[in-house]
């Protein structure tokens, strides 16, 4: 009777297998690498909405053991959970000053955190100098999986320069003026790139049915000049007035955690 395959034989098709899935593993990094994105989340920065969706999307990566930076733009946000000589800004890195690996603070393990208001604001008024920072990504003190920026809604020549083929995330609160610049900057946005995805978070909202009424009458209105319609990702409650985002209620973080869990559906959707 004929003899089956060795256990050198299935140890060496093992190692294969093993070996390609390295290099398969190996690839994508490599090739993700090569064209580096910064996901945007825009919103008003003045409030501290998009910071705190941006915290529960680093702790979501962190979950699916992926490492996250967040490059944070907001006025208070993410830096008030930060000792105050803690807070250098990203623009020392474009004044040449401090290395952008010198200036990653870890927030909670694989979660990062880049102060960057003053360093993003000059940014946006001069989006090519972005491959200055894309080119650097690499130079993180960590292996990063995903990098997100916290951008005002006018920074729409940023976020394209970050990520022109991408999601975007609009945070929109349930005022008149948060409506009326998120959609202008979303027409703003056409001709970008139609592949981009506008995905709407409505936050501070007292209730879902209020939510969908402040989507649906942005969805309405931007029908007209979207090839992506925008698709709604979820709604944030109100923030408590005063309290730091580590001190959210039970409501926000489990609304937070879907939220994220379905922004980071939507990129490995993306990189499928």
């Amino acid at each position: 009777m004929e003899n089956g395959p060795s256990l050198y034989d299935w140890n060496l098709k093992f190692h294969g297998q093993l070996e390609h899935m390295d290099q398969a593993k190996t690839l994508r990094h490599l090739l993700g690498r090569k064209a580096a994105t910064i996901h945007p989340i825009l919103g008003d920065m003045a409030s501290d909405y998009a910071a705190c969706l941006a915290r529960f999307v680093l702790e979501q990566q962190a979950r699916q053991e992926r490492a996250a930076v967040l490059f944070d733009g907001s006025v208070a946000g993410l830096p008030q959970l930060l000792p105050p000589h803690g807070r250098p800004d990203l623009i020392e890195f474009f004044n040449g000053k401090l290395n952008l690996e010198d200036q990653v603070i870890e927030l909670a393990q694989s979660q990062y955190l880049v102060v960057a208001r003053i360093g993003l604001e000059a940014l946006t008024k001069k989006p090519a100098q972005a491959v200055a920072l894309l080119g650097k990504l690499h130079r993180m003190p960590v292996s990063c999986d995903r990098f997100y920026a916290t951008l005002p809604y006018e920074a729409v020549e940023l976020a394209k320069a970050f990520s022109p083929q991408d999601d975007w995330y609009w945070v929109v609160q349930p005022t008149a003026r948060s409506v009326t610049r998120a959609f202008q900057a979303i027409r703003s946005s056409k001709g970008v790139d139609e592949n981009i995805h506008h995905r709407v978070i409505v936050a501070g909202v007292r209730s879902t049915d209020e939510a969908d009424h402040v989507f649906a009458n942005l969805l309405e209105s931007t029908s007209s000049f979207l090839v992506n319609p925008l698709q709604y990702a979820g709604h944030l409650p109100a923030l408590p007035s005063g309290k730091a985002l580590n001190q959210v209620g039970r409501e926000m973080i489990a609304a937070g955690r879907r939220i994220a869990r379905a922004i980071c559906s939507f990129d490995e959707h993306a990189l499928a």
